[in-house]
């Protein structure tokens, strides 16, 4: 499954996954297997990623790894939210989350 997104801000996002579903109602997306997310700056793999039009919202889970030029961060799940623009980092066993910064 591939899906392309312009956003507000101009960055052009390519999600890419071995399979996936489409809801043409709600417009909802859930991506599995091999999962790729890129745009100029930054790549994100996983095996799973929910992109819910519903909620506005996208949850990024099972071996998240995301990498820029400015570090990476490795973890179980990454929920973001596009209205508020947070995001929540967790493991599914409480362990600490890995990041590395690069300056």
């Amino acid at each position: 499954m591939k899906v392309t997104m312009l956003l507000n801000d101009g960055r052009v996002v390519i999600i890419t996954s071995d399979k996936g579903s489409y809801n043409k109602i709600t417009y909802d997306c859930i991506f599995e297997n091999n999962v790729k997310v890129a745009d100029s700056e930054t790549i994100i793999f996983s095996e799973n990623l929910d992109l819910l039009a519903s909620e506005d919202s996208a949850s990024i889970y099972n071996d998240v790894f995301i990498t820029n030029d400015k570090g990476s961060l490795a973890a179980d799940k990454i929920d973001y939210n596009f209205e508020t623009k947070f995001y929540k980092v967790s493991m599914y066993n409480n362990k600490k989350v890995k990041v590395k910064i690069i300056r």
